[in-house]
């Protein structure tokens, strides 16, 4: 029976964190956190183990804060770092979209951010993260060194075939869904960086010729692939529970794990649990309903599989 290693990994951050009118932690709220205990004890009952990536409000709120410490403390998840820039110290640059992004920012900056995350993060839940994720997933080679400097060991920023036309925005286009270490000119390639990337599964839900695969970043969204989407069935998919069915999500990862990549890596938002907290899960029913699609899927691929719930940091000495 083929081995399957199944990661879940939450951005931990504040409420309405989609309204992007980019405020500072002094003027945010992190009710969404209080969703987490309850969370939690559904991932203990299916065995899932989730990595929360938390950011500064979310680190520096004392409520906040005591729910992760705890819930660390139970020993069944892992706590990383998440950035946003613009809610998190020092406050340095303009806040606006461009540098919402991290790697926008000066390498100088992006440590002391990163830095200052790191150190509250130790001080109020216990314990030192090692893993990390870009918030708005603005990572680039700028970064690496700052990971390094501050010893983390995994990084999960990347996102495959993610081309954006914002030129404030990166794009990764075509990656490998196995972990690489990093490269410090091209995030994309391998290196010998000793941060170890582990891309979120994106991928088609068939398997299709690699030149098509390679151009289809650059294809409209409205248009071509809307007709390879109707003709052909082919269609590109995250394992995320808010944007993807369960059949799409069943279907994509039998073509990752048939791809010979034994490595699943499904993400979303921490206020995704919360009924209202996001776009995706209006109601208690909505948040039931994807709850339900991340069981399902579970049981599905447990059908299959030999399926091994680990967290990031975990990664690295499993499969490099």
């Amino acid at each position: 029976m083929t081995t399957v290693y199944f990661l879940l990994t939450i951005d931990t951050e504040e409420d309405n964190a989609w309204n992007l009118d980019f405020r500072p932690h002094t003027d945010v709220t992190v009710e969404n956190i209080q969703h987490l205990p309850p969370f939690q004890q559904f991932c203990n009952e299916i065995g899932l183990r989730p990595t929360y990536l938390i950011d500064y409000p979310v680190a520096v709120d004392q409520t906040a804060s005591a729910i992760l410490r705890q819930l660390f403390k139970e020993g069944q998840c892992e706590i990383g770092t998440h950035v946003h820039p613009w809610c998190n110290p020092p406050y340095t640059e303009e806040r606006n979209h461009r540098n919402s992004y991290l790697n926008n920012l000066p390498p100088e900056l992006q440590y002391d951010k990163l830095r200052v995350l790191t150190e509250t993060i130790e001080e109020r839940i216990g314990t030192r993260p090692v893993s990390y994720r870009a918030g708005r997933y603005g990572f680039d080679h700028s970064t690496v060194p700052v990971l390094e400097a501050l010893n983390y060991v995994v990084d999960s920023s990347v996102v495959p075939l993610r081309n954006n036309k914002n030129p404030d925005e990166p794009s990764f286009t075509k990656v490998s869904l196995l972990p690489y270490h990093l490269n410090r000119k091209n995030v994309c390639q391998p290196g010998d960086s000793p941060i170890v990337e582990i891309p979120i599964t994106v991928d088609f839900t068939r398997k299709i010729p690699g030149w098509l695969k390679q151009a289809y970043p650059t294809l409209p969204d409205i248009g071509i692939r809307r007709i390879l989407r109707i003709l052909f069935g082919i269609e590109m998919a995250w394992l995320r529970p808010s944007y993807a069915s369960l059949a799409a999500m069943q279907r994509l990862a039998e073509v990752v794990i048939a791809s010979g990549i034994p490595i699943l890596n499904m993400m979303f938002h921490s206020s995704e649990l919360m009924p209202g907290g996001s776009p995706y899960n209006k109601t208690s029913e909505d948040v039931e309903q994807f709850l339900t699609k991340i069981k399902s899927l579970i049981a599905y691929l447990s059908e299959r599989y030999a399926l091994r719930f680990i967290t990031l940091k975990e990664i690295p000495a499993l499969v490099l």
